[in-house]
């Protein structure tokens, strides 16, 4: 979920994975997150169909995930590793 914390009031419900996240990672608009699923999700937080990418590399639960400064490279890390 995505919550105004000012106003406290919930944004949006972002779905994409069948199990628990365990990781997210910024990058400006894009929000990553990593769950126990095996894959990364990339959500675009400003339009309601926020899924742009799907990311099935791990074989395992992804538990880190780091965008590089200068917003390029996406780093991720799995039990599988």
């Amino acid at each position: 979920q995505l919550w105004d914390v000012n106003q406290c009031k919930q944004l949006r419900s972002m779905d994409g994975h069948a199990d628990r996240v365990g990781a997210l990672s910024w990058n400006k608009h894009i929000l990553s997150s990593g769950g126990r699923d095996n894959i990364i999700v990339n959500h675009d937080v400003r339009v309601a169909r926020h899924n742009v990418a799907t990311l099935s590399s791990h074989t395992q639960e992804v538990c880190g995930l780091s965008w590089s400064p200068d917003g390029l490279t996406l780093a991720s890390g799995g039990n599988d590793n």
